[in-house]
């Protein structure tokens, strides 16, 4: 009897915790955005003759991107796991500092995709900004301003009426399908 009852309450216990799973996989929204983990894990060099800078682009561009498609598509969020969503939007960074002009160069690219998985099409916002490298505060604000930039000249060319008209109700992509594409990758040896 008490290991019959201890067998019943971890079956519980285990469908419930299946059950929340199951459901926290489902968003809200039927837009997602993507951003590579690499962008998260992995640091950009910014360097100068007498001061170098690490950072990781992800947390820096995901509030900018998710803020400003949320003005302009209405309802967005950010893909943490493996939800699915009638159309995914993936945005790559690209940062480049120029010490001796001093200036920041900066490159978004959005890729989306419909929720049958086609590509829909690729955009690219490009800005720079001047700006030194000397504390850490200034940088965080001209590469929150150049992103900004880019992310604001991403926005007008992107087709907005494209994404409401794909979105059919019974196909959705998994972010993990996303992700799971190879990204190229840059091998200096």
């Amino acid at each position: 009897m008490k290991y019959r009852i201890k067998a019943i309450t971890t079956f519980l216990f285990s469908a419930i915790v299946i059950t929340a799973n199951v459901y926290a996989a489902e968003p809200k929204s039927n837009t997602l955005l993507y951003i590579s983990p690499n962008d998260y894990n992995y640091s950009v060099h910014l360097s100068h003759p007498y001061y170098d800078y690490w950072f990781q682009q992800g947390p820096l561009i995901a509030p900018i991107a998710l803020a400003a498609l949320n003005e302009k598509l209405g309802d967005i969020e950010l893909c943490k796991a493996n939800e699915m969503a009638n159309t995914i939007i993936k945005i790559k960074p690209h940062l480049f500092y120029n010490p001796q002009l001093r200036v920041y160069h900066s490159k978004l690219v959005a890729t989306i995709y419909s929720g049958s998985g086609h590509l829909l099409g690729t955009y690219v916002g490009e800005a720079q900004q001047q700006g030194f490298t000397s504390v850490d505060m200034s940088i965080k604000f001209h590469l929150n301003k150049v992103y900004t930039s880019a992310m604001q000249q991403l926005l007008t060319k992107l087709q907005l009426n494209q994404l409401h008209d794909t979105s059919d109700g019974q196909a959705k992509l998994p972010c993990g399908m996303i992700g799971a594409q190879g990204e190229e990758r840059v091998n200096f040896y």
